[in-house]
């Protein structure tokens, strides 16, 4: 990326620390925000308001596999790495594997971290199910995902909802996730889990960035 800048003229440390502050939590804050709404809202509409969330849910999980990728590879900067394009749910699918086989030391290994990582690395292994989420991932990645709800009879409610998109492979996917609170539940609070997991390992970098040199 020859000649890159940064939004606002800000350094590549300080974008960094914007990307972690922001962009990172971005879809938790739009999560809690579409599960606080859900919970007034009509009967009829939570199935949106659950597809939302799931919508969040994919760019975390995309989020999260930006930071381990531009962690892991140091021969170029991480700034300039989270300025690429989101991953693919191939990267995801990868990502998953590779977390499924790497202890919380060896994660912290991978990514050139500090101690202080340690705990987001045991967060990431205890994850279940992150290779169930692929398909919301795959329906997502091209920007062409849309939420449908299915048609039902008069005074039935919805119990799922569909995203469903064109992937990379310009494949047709769809996700069918459950419409009800819980539901809604769960895909909130495993948002907010990745996208904490990615801003504590931006943390841990900076924290060593910012003290390198220093003495105690």
């Amino acid at each position: 990326m020859p000649g890159l800048t940064f939004p606002g003229g800000l350094s590549e440390l300080d974008f960094v620390d914007a990307y972690r502050r922001s962009a990172l939590r971005k879809p938790q804050m739009a999560a809690d925000a579409a599960l606080r709404a859900l919970v007034f809202s009509d009967l009829a509409d939570r199935a949106i308001l659950c597809g939302v969330i799931a919508q969040e849910l994919a760019e975390s999980c995309r989020r999260l596999v930006a930071v381990y990728a531009a962690l892991a590879d140091r021969r170029y900067s991480i700034a300039r790495s989270l300025m690429k394009p989101l991953p693919t749910a191939e990267d995801w699918s990868a990502f998953v594997e590779q977390a499924g086989k790497f202890n919380p030391g060896q994660i912290v290994w991978d990514l050139s971290l500090g101690e202080d990582a340690l705990e987001f690395a045991e967060d990431l292994r205890s994850q279940p199910g992150l290779a169930d989420l692929t398909n919301l991932v795959r329906a997502a990645e091209t920007g062409s995902g849309m939420l449908l709800v299915p048609q039902l009879e008069r005074r039935n409610i919805p119990t799922e909802c569909w995203f469903t998109g064109i992937d990379a492979a310009e494949q047709s996917v769809t996700a069918s996730l459950g419409a009800a609170e819980q539901d809604a539940i769960a895909l909130a609070d495993t948002t907010a889990t990745l996208s904490e997991i990615a801003r504590g390992f931006l943390s841990s970098y900076l924290g060593a960035r910012r003290t390198a040199g220093r003495r105690d």
